[in-house]
């Protein structure tokens, strides 16, 4: 069965609703990503603070800078 659209102009709309769900789902994923950088922030904020020797925090500093955002 063709479920191609029969005119040019069914094709555009057809094409125009696709992108905006591609859109629409990147900026949630866009935002996902953001919340989830943001929390491994306050995680590795907190575990620096309270680790209780120079050399742990220098360890952390270490790990927080070599993550991928």
């Amino acid at each position: 069965m063709n479920t191609a659209p029969k005119h040019r102009h069914d094709a555009k709309k057809a094409h125009k609703a696709d992108r905006g769900v591609s859109t629409t789902m990147s900026t949630i994923e866009r935002i996902r990503h953001r919340r989830q950088v943001k929390r491994e922030a306050r995680a590795i904020e907190r575990a620096w603070k309270a680790a209780p020797t120079q050399a742990m925090r220098d360890e952390i500093a270490i790990f927080a800078q070599h993550r991928v955002l």
